[in-house]
C-alpha cells in the first residue's frame, strides 16, 4: 500500500543474527514494490514517464518464474498523487514500500585458522569432528554415523556472500566446487539506501554469511557443519561500504529469493527478518509462493526476545516457512591467546593462562602485575583507582567487570597513567570488551584466572605476566551451567498479529563456532537465531538427501510437520537458572531439533501446530491424522502435557512486558478423543483434540498459553509432540494504540506538542501527528475534518464527516512500536477522497485530525472495530 514520503517510520526492526535488538528497519522514503500483471518490469517504467512520472529503476523482480512478476523504482516526485496515478493502472497488482533492515552482529569474536588446528587436535585425542558439541545436542552426529553428508543438495544462503576461498568451505566459487551457484545482487558499496550494483562474485565482505555456511557445511580435517557435502548457492545481498554490513532492502530480498528458486536450490535459508507479524508483506507473500510451489525456506524466528510476546519477525512468519528459535551451545567455544605469568614467593613459574584482546596489543613483553582490591574483591574501578596506584605506566593493571562500561574502567586506570590493562570477566568465559579509549592495550581473562591473582596479592606476593606477540591461541568449552541447552533470552516470541504460532522448532544458535572470512581470521564464535536457522537448513539437506535414495519426492510441508513434531521440548530459562516448568509454546514451538528422531521416525502426522486462536475465534476442537509408516501394528498412547502461560501485558497496563514476561504454570483442560489407539502398518487414523483455557488467569493481561500433545508407541522410542497454542483473552478488546503514554499527539513542525485549540500553523510551519501502537495494527489512518466548515466534509468515514484522509494513509500490516518510538507524519494542507485518488487542497480554515487504529481481528469495514482520537483543532493558513 502507498506510504507518504513525509512519513518517518520509527518502529525498529532488526536484521536477524547479525543484530542488535536496537536497530531498526525502516522504510526507505520514494522507494517502491509494484507487483503487476500482463506487463513486463520495462513496459511498466515505459509507461510511468510517459506518464510524466520520473522513476529510477532499482531491481526487476521476476528472475524468470511465476511466483513474482514485478519492478521496484525510485519515485523522484514522491507524492500522493504520483503513487495514485501509478495504482490506477490496472496492471498493478499491489504499491508496497521498500523497507530496509540493518545488519551488525550481536556477539563476534575473529579467531584465527589456529582455531582449527586446535580442533584437529582435539579429534586426534579421541574427539571427532562428529562429536562437535552443537551436533551432538541436535543428534546430528548419530546421522553422521550412518553416512549421511547431504550429498546431491542444493542449498542457497541469502545473507552476506560467502568467503568461498575459506579452506574449510571449499577454496574457489562456480559449478564443481561447494560454493557452486549465486551470485550478488548488489555490489560492495550498497548501502541499503542506494541503488543495488548486481555483481557476478559473492564474496563475503562483511562475515555472517561465511559464519552461517559454515553451520551447514564446512568440511576439511579440522572443521565440519551439520551437511558437509551439500552444494551451496550465495546470493549476497548486502554490500560492505565500511568494512561492515550495511543495510538490505526488501526488494532486494525478495529478488534474491526468486533467483535462488529459479536456479533449482531444494532448499532456501535467510538469517534475516525483523518484527511484523504479518503475512501479507511483500516479502512473506513472496516467501510463501515459493513454498507453495515447492522449495522449502528456513528463516530466523528473530532476536528481539527482551520484547515479549506478539514481536514475530518476517519473513518468518511467512505461511509455509519454518521459523527457528535459538538454543544455547551446552558448551560455549572459547578461543584464547597463550600468555604466562609468575609469583615471588609462591613459587609460580610461567603458568599459562589465556586471554582475549580487544584493543591494542601487549606485544612481546613481561609487566608486573597491579591489582587493586576493594572488600576482598578486585576492584571494579568505577570510583576510580586507590592511591597506591602509582608508576603505572610499565605496569599491567588487573580490573574487575562489572557496576560500568569498560570504558569507565579503562579511563579510570589512564588517569593513573596506565597502559595495559587486564579486565577480569565477572561470567564464565571472555569476551572480546568494546573500549574506544586511545593508546592503551586492553584485554580480558578468565573469572578463574582473576580468582588465582586474588589469591596472591592478598597473600601480598608479587605477581608479573609475560606476553608473546606471536604466541597461539589454544581453545577450551567452558561450560554453561546456567543456561547451557536451554533456550536463548534473545530468541524471539510470537504468536503473530493473526494469531499463527510462531517459531516452528529451535536448534543451538547461542555461542556457535563457525568459519568467518579469511581476511576476518577465518573463524568467529557468533550468537543469534542465524546460528539456528542455518543448523536446521544442514538437517534438511540430509533429510533430501536420504529421500533421494529412497526415490521419494518431498514436500514444504512434510519438512515443517516432522521437524516440528520430533522436537524435544525445554524448560525456561531466564538467562540465569532453568525453571521447573516447560517453556511456553509461544517461545519454542517444538522445542530442541532432534534431527535423528526427524529422519527415521516412522510415525507421521498432517499437521505442524494445533492453533485455538483467541477467545472470541476460539475452535474449540482441533483434529490431526496419525499415520503409521512401520512394519508392524503400533498401540499408541496420546497425552497432554503443558508449557507455562505466559502474560503478554504488564499488570494493570495495555502495554507489553518484556523479557521475562510474568508466567504461571495453569495449564489448559485438554481432551483426547481416542487417547489411546491401535494404528496397523500403513493405516492412518484420526484424533480430536478438545481444549478448555486455563484456569485462574487475568484476560485483560492478555495469556497465551500451550502445551504438547504427546504420542508415545508401545514400540520404540518414537515419540512426537504436536504443539498446540490459544489465547486467554479476545484480541479484539485489547487495546492496539498506545494511549498509555501520550499518544497521539499533535505536533508542530518543531515536534512540540499542540496543546492549544487555535492554533496557528501553514505549509511553512505544518502540524503533525505522532502515533504509537502497543500492539500490531492491521491499518492506522488518519483523516481531516474541517471545523471552520462542516458543509465542506464530503467523505464520510464510517461515524465522521471528513474533507479526506491524510495523504499516505491509511498504513496497512503495522507492527507493534518498540517503546519510546513512534511514527510521525506532517500535514501540508492536502488530503485524498478516495484511497488511490490524486490528493486536492483544502483551503484555510480551522482543521482537526481523527485517528484510526484497527483492532487485532478486527474488520476493515467496521467502524466499530477500530480505536479512535480526536486531535485538538489547529488553524491552517497556507
Amino acid at each position: 500500500m502507498p506510504q507518504s514520503g513525509t512519513m518517518h517510520l520509527q518502529t525498529f526492526l532488526t536484521f536477524v543474527g547479525l543484530l542488535s535488538p536496537t536497530l531498526a528497519q525502516r522504510i526507505l522514503p520514494g522507494a517502491y514494490i509494484a507487483e503487476i500483471k500482463g506487463a513486463n518490469s520495462n513496459d511498466f517504467l515505459n509507461k510511468a514517464r510517459s506518464s510524466g512520472i520520473r522513476v529510477r529503476h532499482r531491481l526487476a523482480l521476476n528472475q524468470e518464474t511465476s511466483i513474482f512478476n514485478g519492478v521496484s523504482f525510485d519515485l523522484e516526485d514522491d507524492t500522493a498523487d504520483n503513487r495514485a496515478i501509478i495504482e490506477s493502472w490496472g496492471e498493478v497488482v499491489q504499491l508496497s514500500p521498500v523497507r530496509l533492515y540493518d545488519a551488525t552482529a550481536p556477539v563476534g569474536r575473529k579467531v584465527t585458522r589456529d582455531v582449527a588446528t586446535l580442533i584437529s587436535r582435539q579429534a586426534e585425542n579421541n574427539l571427532t569432528v562428529d562429536a562437535y558439541p552443537p551436533h551432538l545436542q541436535g543428534n546430528v552426529n548419530k546421522l553422521r554415523a550412518e553416512g549421511l553428508t547431504g550429498s546431491g543438495i542444493k542449498i542457497a544462503v541469502v545473507d552476506t556472500g560467502i568467503d568461498y576461498t575459506h579452506p574449510s568451505l571449499g577454496g574457489k566459487f562456480g559449478p564443481g566446487n561447494k560454493v557452486a551457484f549465486g551470485t550478488d545482487l548488489v555490489g560492495n558499496d550498497y548501502t541499503g539506501e542506494n541503488i543495488p550494483v548486481p555483481g557476478q562474485d559473492p564474496m563475503d565482505c562483511a562475515g555472517h554469511g561465511t559464519h552461517v555456511a559454515g553451520i551447514i557445511a564446512a568440511m576439511d580435517k579440522d572443521f565440519t557443519g551439520v551437511s558437509p557435502d551439500v552444494t551451496l548457492g550465495a546470493y549476497r545481498v548486502f554490500g560492505c561500504p565500511n568494512g561492515v554490513a550495511g543495510s538490505a532492502s526488501n526488494d532486494v530480498l525478495i529478488s534474491a529469493f526468486l533467483q535462488a528458486q529459479a536456479d533449482g536450490a531444494d532448499l532456501i535459508t535467510a538469517s534475516i527478518g525483523g518484527p511484523s507479524g504479518w503475512t501479507e508483506d511483500p516479502w512473506a507473500l513472496v516467501v510463501q509462493r515459493i513454498v507453495e510451489a515447492g522449495t522449502p525456506c528456513t528463516i530466523a524466528a528473530g532476536n528481539e526476545g527482551d520484547q515479549g510476546l506478539f514481536y514475530a519477525s518476517g519473513a518468518a512468519d511467512a505461511i509455509g516457512a519454518i521459523s527457528v528459535a535459538s538454543i544455547n551451545n551446552l558448551n560455549s567455544p572459547e578461543v584464547l591467546t597463550s600468555a604466562k605469568y609468575s609469583s615471588g614467593s609462591a613459587g609460580t613459574k610461567d603458568k599459562k593462562f589465556g586471554y582475549t584482546p580487544a584493543v591494542g596489543t601487549f606485544g612481546s613483553e613481561t609487566y608486573d602485575v597491579y591489582v587493586p582490591v576493594a572488600n576482598g574483591q578486585i576492584s571494579d574501578g568505577c570510583a576510580g583507582l586507590p592511591d597506591d596506584a602509582t608508576a603505572l605506566e610499565k605496569k599491567m593493571v588487573v580490573i574487575r567487570r562489572g557496576s560500568c562500561t569498560f570504558d569507565d574502567k579503562v579511563k579510570a586506570a589512564v588517569a593513573k597513567g596506565a597502559k595495559n590493562v587486564i579486565i577480569v570477566n565477572n561470567v564464565p568465559g571472555t569476551i572480546q570488551a568494546s573500549v574506544t579509549v586511545q593508546n592503551v592495550n586492553v584485554g580480558m581473562v578468565e573469572p578463574e584466572t582473576g580468582d588465582e591473582w586474588l589469591k596472591l596479592v592478598t597473600g601480598k606476593d608479587s605477581i608479573s605476566v609475560t606476553f608473546d606477540k606471536s604466541a597461539p591461541v589454544f581453545i577450551t568449552a567452558v561450560a554453561n551451567p546456567s543456561s547451557g541447552g536451554s533456550l536463548s533470552i534473545f530468541t524471539t516470541w510470537g504468536p503473530t498479529n493473526e494469531m499463527y504460532q510462531r517459531p516452528h522448532i529451535g536448534a543451538p544458535g547461542g555461542n556457535i563456532l563457525s568459519t568467518y572470512p579469511l581476511i576476518f581470521g577465518g573463524y568467529a564464535v557468533l550468537s543469534g537465531t542465524s546460528m539456528a536457522t542455518p543448523y536446521v537448513a544442514g538437517v534438511i539437506g540430509l533429510y533430501l538427501e536420504k529421500a533421494k535414495k529412497e526415490g521419494r519426492k518431498v514436500t514444504p510441508a512434510e519438512l515443517r510437520v516432522g521437524l516440528t513434531t520430533t522436537g524435544r521440548p525445554l524448560v525456561f530459562n531466564d538467562g540465569t537458572k532453568n525453571s521447573t516448568f516447560l517453556a511456553p509454546v509461544a517461545q519454542q514451538g517444538g522445542g530442541l531439533v532432534d534431527a535423528y528422531k526427524f529422519l527415521n521416525s516412522k510415525t507421521v502426522v498432517d499437521t505442524d501446530l494445533l492453533e485455538f486462536n483467541d477467545t472470541q475465534n476460539f475452535h474449540r476442537n482441533r483434529d490431526f491424522k496419525i499415520t503409521n509408516n512401520g512394519q508392524e501394528t503400533i498401540n499408541y498412547k496420546l497425552t497432554a502435557i503443558g508449557g507455562a502461560t505466559a502474560y503478554t501485558l504488564n499488570q494493570g497496563s495495555t502495554l507489553p512486558s518484556v523479557f521475562p514476561p510474568d508466567m504461571l504454570e495453569s495449564y489448559a483442560s485438554v481432551t483426547i478423543e481416542p487417547s489411546d489407539l491401535s494404528v496397523k502398518p500403513g493405516q492412518s487414523k484420526r484424533v480430536v483434540v478438545t481444549v478448555a483455557q486455563p484456569a485462574g488467569i487475568d484476560s485483560a493481561r492478555v495469556p497465551v498459553y500451550g502445551g504438547w500433545i504427546n504420542i508415545t508407541p508401545d514400540k520404540g522410542e518414537d515419540q512426537l509432540s504436536i504443539p498446540y497454542m490459544g489465547i486467554g483473552a479476545a484480541m479484539k478488546k485489547a487495546t492496539v494504540t498506545n494511549f498509555e503514554q501520550g499518544f497521539p499527539i499533535l505536533l508542530n513542525s518543531k515536534n512540540q506538542t499542540i496543546f492549544v485549540n487555535g492554533t496557528k500553523v501553514s505549509q511553512a510551519f505544518p502540524p503533525g501527528i505522532a502515533w504509537g501502537l502497543a500492539l500490531g495494527s492491521g491499518v492506522v489512518r488518519i483523516d481531516v475534518v474541517s471545523v471552520s466548515a462542516p458543509d465542506s466534509n464530503d467523505v464520510s468515514v464510517f461515524t465522521d464527516k471528513t474533507v479526506g484522509s491524510f495523504p499516505g494513509y491509511p498504513s496497512y500490516w503495522n507492527p507493534r512500536t518498540e517503546a519510546d518510538k513512534n511514527t510521525t507524519s506532517l500535514w501540508r494542507g492536502r488530503v485524498v477522497k478516495k484511497e488511490g485518488d490524486q490528493s486536492v487542497r483544502v483551503p484555510a480554515g480551522t482543521y482537526k485530525f481523527v485517528y484510526r487504529a484497527l483492532k487485532m481481528t478486527g474488520r476493515k469495514e467496521t467502524g466499530r472495530d477500530y480505536e479512535r482520537w480526536e486531535s485538538p483543532s489547529f488553524d491552517y493558513n497556507p
